[in-house]
């Protein structure tokens, strides 16, 4: 009889991806700092996360090339409330034939929020639901995945200082694998880790990861300004304990008279021939 095995993607291969492009502020307002918290929390695929003012809603399209070929193109739809603070968003992945692979429908509910995921080429499914508490603040998610030959589960727990900023994350996911009839096989696997966030003149700029099985990786990010105190360009840098040093490099090349970034680029430096091109189109309140 074979002996079932569990992937990988679930767990750690999830980190390997591509990181969310972050400019996570940690300032002196503890309302801003929740609302920046919050739409970080939520790990929209490839989102940039940028601070927002006074933008109601927008519209991201991003194509991806692979030596001057079109790989994918996304699109990616968000409502802001007032302050900032996403209150729905749509993100769907196209493949190069624009087919859609893979989806993304966050929503506000009246406990917090839901995202709803499915990935067509991996055909799994997923809900995520945030709560929060007294102020606003997501403490808590839980999600749930289930594919043809396994369920996961996972939940989050999000920790702050006395300012709002995000200091850190607990995680503990487990993992059951089913046959073919929706029934347990037996073959389980969980596990646990823990992210730790780390702010230099009040920006995010390391995130280490504790896994349970005593491995360490950390990501590492850098910004630059140009003269006018406009958001240029961001570096991140991705180190596991197996693999060599990831580095990416977003950056922002055009600009509204609001001095929010209009287009932008994306690339992996190991991989010349692929990049990302990103346009935004804005809507203010």
């Amino acid at each position: 009889m074979k002996k079932q095995t569990l992937p990988c993607s679930i767990t750690l291969c999830t980190l390997l991806l591509s990181p969310t492009v972050m400019a996570l502020n940690c300032g002196e307002d503890p309302a801003q700092n929740r609302v920046q918290a919050n739409n970080y929390i939520f790990q929209i695929l490839d989102f940039i996360d940028l601070p927002v003012q006074g933008i109601k809603h927008e519209v991201r399209t991003s194509t991806t090339i692979i030596n001057n070929r079109n790989e994918s193109t996304a699109k990616h739809s968000l409502n802001y409330d007032e302050n900032g603070l996403i209150t729905q968003s749509q993100y769907i992945l196209y493949s190069d034939d624009n087919k859609r692979v893979y989806s993304e429908n966050l929503q506000k509910t009246a406990v917090g929020w839901e995202n709803f995921i499915e990935d067509l080429e991996y055909k799994t499914s997923s809900i995520i639901q945030f709560k929060t508490d007294e102020q606003g603040k997501i403490v808590e998610s839980q999600q749930a995945k289930k594919a043809l030959d396994f369920i996961f589960t996972e939940t989050d727990s999000y920790q702050y200082d006395s300012n709002n900023c995000l200091i850190s994350k607990q995680v503990k996911w487990k993992v059951k694998g089913i046959d073919d009839k929706g029934k347990f096989t037996g073959v389980d696997q969980n596990g646990a880790s823990a992210y730790t966030f780390n702010y230099q003149q009040q920006q995010l700029a390391k995130v280490l990861y504790q896994f349970s099985n005593n491995t360490q990786n950390e990501s590492n990010f850098s910004y630059q300004y140009d003269n006018n105190y406009r958001l240029t360009a961001i570096q991140s840098a991705y180190l596991s304990a197996s693999k060599d040093v990831v580095n990416y490099t977003t950056q922002f090349l055009t600009f509204d008279d609001k001095n929010d970034w209009l287009t932008a680029t994306k690339i992996r430096q190991d991989q010349k021939n692929k990049q990302t091109n990103i346009v935004r189109e804005i809507t203010y309140y």
